[in-house]
């Protein structure tokens, strides 16, 4: 358009150039105005340079873990130099190089402060267990780390039907009961029809153990694999991106697990899945039940909702944390009829481990850790979690995954067990009355006359 216009210009000037008139050459000056439909973030054509991909993974990725006094946190990166922690523990202070906020276009984020006064700052080693206000973490208060994984950088293109295609560089971990487990993703990339049908894909990795030996440490293998899924959930070519709910609720999985799914809504919640290649994933790592509805803290477990810019520098800002979609909508969490309602931070109301569905009492634990009721709610389960890692590794407990079955509260091993519990509990009482009160005496001591 510029060269027709150069040429245009050029005519006119040539030949009032050459006119015989004496009023010299006819100058002229035509303006074209830039072109407003360039969509934000990408040139004409929908080339997208430095897209930004924002995602928490679930609630339960930023929350207080099954094992007392441990939380579960987001890493940039992969731990450490290479990854290897070395064998799955808990982190302490000695650790602190295995912990990155920021890892090349990857970071950790959290929101501190409200409305005007609120700021995004770099999670740290320091606050991975707290909550923006500085106390930990906390299930039955509500309180999580508010944590989520931000990578910018990301190319790719958004095509005027409304159908996109982009992908990241880098990695992120997720840490579960303070060190003991974990995984990471690598170059995640979004697809999206011009209907809204696609998902976030990602390389799947980490290190595996064996809850019958924790000193067995053996990388896993590489898996490309849906991370979520996405039905109807279009965001509009010329916007500057949105958030997107996926799927959940409803979703059927074969769970691979002694645990299964379960397939009727809890309380404050749905019961659904991540996807398929996902859980069958995470069979290896140990935790498979983190990832499909069980009965137990099901309300933390719905996917995070997915926040996509199309532009780094004209971000969108965090999405509210999903209560899984189900499909429909348009889901870009900017006024649509399918954005999720954020979910209700009170207390849980699900019936205590053990009552109802074979699957309330677990969740996918290392070290024959119980998932149970929450540590620190003044149950007898906040005493038993204080030894079960240590049991869990001595005791020869069958079973695939990182649960002893011995140790699951649920169904009929678990009542057996609290009764052989109760009855023990009796005699060593009796015993020591026994002993204090003279009624007993050891066979080497001869009772006084």
């Amino acid at each position: 358009m510029l060269l027709s216009t150069a040429a245009v210009t050029s005519t006119a000037a040539a030949t009032a150039t050459t006119a015989p008139d004496d009023q010299g050459p006819l100058l002229l000056t035509v303006t074209v105005p830039e072109d407003e439909t360039t969509p934000p973030g990408g040139s004409e054509d929908g080339e997208l340079t430095d897209a930004e991909l924002r995602w928490a993974v679930s609630v339960q990725a930023g929350s207080e873990s099954h094992l007392a006094g441990q939380c579960n946190f987001l890493v940039a990166g992969r731990p450490g130099i290479n990854g290897n922690a070395g064998g799955g523990r808990i982190w302490t202070d000695a650790d602190r190089d295995l912990y990155h906020g920021t890892a090349g276009d990857v970071r950790v984020v959290r929101t501190v402060g409200r409305g005007a006064d609120a700021v995004q700052r770099t999670a740290s080693f320091g606050t991975r267990c707290t909550s923006p206000d500085g106390r930990p973490v906390s299930y039955a208060a509500g309180r999580t780390t508010g944590a989520e994984v931000v990578l910018t950088g990301g190319t790719g293109t958004r095509e005027a039907d409304g159908s996109v295609r982009i992908r990241w560089t880098g990695s992120f971990t997720v840490v579960f009961y303070g060190g003991l487990v974990y995984w990471w993703v690598t170059d995640p990339e979004l697809r999206l029809d011009a209907a809204g049908n696609g998902a976030l894909t990602g390389t799947l990795g980490g290190y595996g153990t064996d809850q019958q030996d924790m000193t067995r440490w053996e990388p896993l293998p590489s898996t490309r694999a849906n991370l979520v899924t996405f039905t109807g959930r279009r965001l509009d070519p010329g916007s500057r991106g949105g958030h997107l709910v996926p799927d959940y609720c409803g979703v059927r999985v074969t769970t691979g697990s002694r645990v299964p799914q379960l397939r009727e809504d809890p309380a404050g919640s749905c019961w659904g899945s991540f996807p398929q290649a996902f859980v069958t994933f995470h069979q290896l790592v140990g935790e498979p039940e983190f990832w499909y509805s069980t009965g137990t803290r099901d309300d933390i477990k719905t996917p995070a909702n997915v926040s996509v810019s199309f532009d780094a520098a004209e971000s969108v800002g965090s999405a509210d944390p999903g209560n899984g979609g189900t499909g429909g909508g348009n889901g870009n969490g900017n006024g649509g009829d399918g954005a999720a309602p954020p979910p209700t931070t009170a207390p849980p109301t699900t019936a205590p481990p053990g009552s109802g569905n074979a699957g309330s009492g677990a969740g996918g634990s290392p070290a024959g850790v119980g998932p149970g009721t929450p540590p620190g709610n003044g149950t007898d389960d906040e005493a038993a979690n204080s030894f079960l890692p240590v049991a869990a590794a001595t005791l020869d407990a069958a079973g695939a995954d990182l649960i002893p079955d011995g140790l699951l509260p649920g169904g009929a091993t678990g009542r057996r067990l609290a009764v052989l519990t109760a009855v023990l509990l009796v005699a060593a009482s009796v015993a020591i009355l026994g002993f204090r009160q003279g009624w007993l005496v050891l066979p080497f001591r001869r009772r006084d006359t």
